[in-house]
């Protein structure tokens, strides 16, 4: 299949930051600017206030008061220079203004995950330039814990982590973020198998007033693990069960929010939107979806019902489509199960939906193809633009197999997206309020300058345009 080719590490610079960021007052801040181009680049910065400094492209420091400013971020290399401007916003629980992109373990290694394989990971994410197209968190899911223990009486790593503080350090000077697993559960899922018994957050008998198939405990160790994370330096919290319930999620919220360290929290893995005001209020993402799988019945499933959550996605709290399922997993034994088609629909799904995009796949087995689906930065900006106005649907066939939406954009644009499920060829006619200028995003380039377009779509696949008032 034919999409644009990305080279991060050719031509001049291209600085593919969001125009907006975000963090919380009197915590520490680490911003990677991600930047492509040929090398060696050199990054500087206009505007930061008093407690941030920039070196090696990385913007580190914390800002104690409440404070909203811009910064002037100028890349230069021999082949010219370019600037971009952003808002800076520091206030009370302030983070990801637009969603998390980054890599999480669960579909690439499962249980088999180790401190080692993230290390490689979080390497190979700078190595590939896959962290100069925003790629930024490296999260350990389910497969590190082991049993209570430790100074603070908490959940303690198994030998696969020998030293997760120094895990968090590699990560850090890396410029990148980390994040972790955990569960209020008594026994959190995805254990290895070497392990009979691996704990979450509560402890002791089950809480009869959450009793179910995966019961709670009755004795709360939130706060305990909390000071243990934030002494190892986590940045973000995986924090997975079902049913999702306010209470215990805002029994871990209020103790993210005393840690030293300022805590992104998804909840998963069925937050239900009757507490869509919960979730708007307090979670950087959340999920009400299964796990994703290299299967095309599981990937088009995630769009039922998505409308739904309309009223409650803004900046910095976003539904979350879970993992991509694209490329060589410990499920496939390193062979993708689904078409080119069918991963440009998946990732396009997330883009459009502002869904966070983590890859969760043996990235050095990345095919070409994935590593442009990856790095298409035109999509990711789709992704992570600044309005975060939710998509509306605007077309659907009447078998409602072809969806077509649409989204404003913060510089005045309007983004379109097509997704076919059917086992046919779509051929969508879609009208503009005047003549256009219709720009594909997934060739990046211009397509079209009319006030009406006949969009055609491959089977198990999806086309995402933009359009500009033509002039």
């Amino acid at each position: 299949m034919k999409i644009a080719h990305s080279s991060p590490f050719a031509g001049k610079p291209s600085i593919n930051t969001p125009s907006i960021f975000g963090a919380t007052t009197g915590k520490p801040i680490l911003y990677r600017i991600p930047v492509t181009g040929i090398r060696p680049i050199s990054i500087t910065a206009k505007g930061l206030v008093d407690g941030l400094v920039i070196k090696d492209g990385i913007i580190s420091g914390t800002v104690k008061t409440d404070a909203s400013f811009f910064v002037y971020i100028t890349a230069k290399n021999s082949q010219g220079l370019t600037t971009k401007r952003i808002k800076f916003i520091i206030a009370a629980d302030t983070r990801l203004l637009t969603p998390l992109m980054g890599f999480t373990s669960w579909n690439a290694f499962g249980s088999k995950v180790s401190q080692s394989i993230m290390e490689e990971t979080a390497l190979t994410l700078i190595e590939s330039g896959l962290a100069d197209y925003g790629y930024s968190y490296v999260n350990i899911d389910s497969g590190w814990q082991y049993k209570y223990g430790g100074e603070f009486d908490a959940v303690m790593p198994n030998p696969k982590f020998p030293d997760m503080k120094n895990f968090c350090e590699k990560i850090h000077s890396m410029g990148l973020k980390c994040g972790i697993y955990s569960t209020p559960m008594l026994k959190a899922w995805g254990c290895p198998e070497e392990y009979e018994y691996i704990p979450g957050c509560t402890r002791g008998e089950p809480d009869p007033l959450y009793a179910c198939r995966w019961p709670i405990g009755v004795e709360k160790l939130e706060k305990n693990n909390v000071i243990q994370w934030d002494e190892w330096g986590f940045d973000y919290l995986k924090y997975d069960w079902t049913p999702c319930d306010p209470t215990h999620a805002d029994r871990m919220k209020r103790e993210l929010l005393k840690a030293k360290r300022d805590f992104a929290m998804c909840v998963t893995v069925n937050a239900k939107e009757w507490y869509w005001e919960y979730w708007r209020k307090n979670c950087t993402s959340w999920r009400c979806n299964g796990d994703s799988l290299d299967r095309w019945d599981k990937i088009k499933a995630f769009l039922d019902g998505i409308d739904v959550w309309k009223p409650a996605v803004c900046g910095g709290h976003y539904f979350d489509l879970d993992m991509m399922e694209t490329g060589a997993t410990v499920w496939n034994e390193g062979k993708t199960r689904i078409t080119e088609e069918e991963a440009l629909f998946a990732f396009s799904m997330r883009a459009f939906f502002q869904s966070p995009i983590q890859l969760s796949c043996d990235l050095q087995a990345m095919s070409e193809f994935e590593f442009d689906l990856y790095t298409n930065d035109e999509v990711i900006g789709i992704n992570q633009d600044a309005l975060s106005v939710f998509p509306e649907r605007i077309m659907e066939n009447e078998t409602k197999d072809v969806l077509v939406y649409k989204r404003k954009l913060e510089n005045g644009d309007t983004a379109y997206a097509v997704f076919n499920m059917s086992e046919d060829e779509s051929r969508q006619k879609i009208c503009f309020d005047g003549c256009v200028t219709v720009h594909d995003l997934w060739l990046k380039k211009d397509v079209a300058k009319c006030e009406e377009y006949t969009c055609c779509v491959k089977p198990h696949c999806a086309a995402l345009f933009r359009t500009s008032v033509y002039r």
